[in-house]
């Protein structure tokens, strides 16, 4: 049984290995070329809306006698607006980092209105009113930048891939000892 163990502990410990190293990788992508990942997301994203526009017009195709054209809508809007994507990837990353953008703004607004509540209340309304104002930063900072944004965002995931992966690799080194 002690045996078994020994074994099954050996595996978890080389599953773990493989693991980590590929999720070293993988941050080391993010680190050093980001702007790469940013346009693969951007192009999987425009073929699939492309994909789903055709099967759509496709489908609207196929069953002429239904009363709407909406599948045969949706089907052109989705094929254009994925060919635009095609063309242009960084877009729909930008358009992420703008959405959260205005999130954080409408997120820092809310955080103001609760500090100027805490005012009457109790002195630690400061604190809350400092990360509203520093919520509120980044996310001008999001939409009035966003393609800078998005690659500092993707290094510092990947730096804190290749850390935890080092991280890892050490308690693997110590384990093993």
């Amino acid at each position: 049984m002690k045996k078994n163990k020994i074994i099954l502990e050996k595996k978890n410990s080389s599953a773990n290995l493989s693991k980590t190293i590929i999720m070293g990788l993988i941050g080391l992508v993010l680190l050093l070329i980001p702007s790469s990942l940013t346009k693969i997301v951007g192009l999987l994203v425009g073929i699939t809306l492309l994909l789903m526009g055709i099967v759509q017009v496709i489908n609207y195709i196929k069953n002429k006698n239904t009363i709407s054209n909406f599948d045969l809508i949706v089907g052109i809007l989705y094929s254009i607006l994925g060919a635009i994507i095609i063309f242009k990837p960084h877009s729909v990353m930008n358009l992420i980092t703008i959405v959260v953008g205005i999130y954080l703004i409408i997120n820092a607004l809310i955080k103001v209105k609760i500090a100027i509540t805490l005012k009457n209340v109790t002195d630690k309304w400061i604190g809350t009113l400092l990360v509203s104002l520093i919520t509120a930063i980044l996310g001008f900072l999001l939409i009035f930048n966003p393609f800078a944004s998005v690659i500092a965002i993707t290094q510092l995931m990947g730096m804190f891939l290749v850390i935890v992966t080092i991280f890892d690799l050490l308690d693997t080194y110590i384990f093993r000892k």
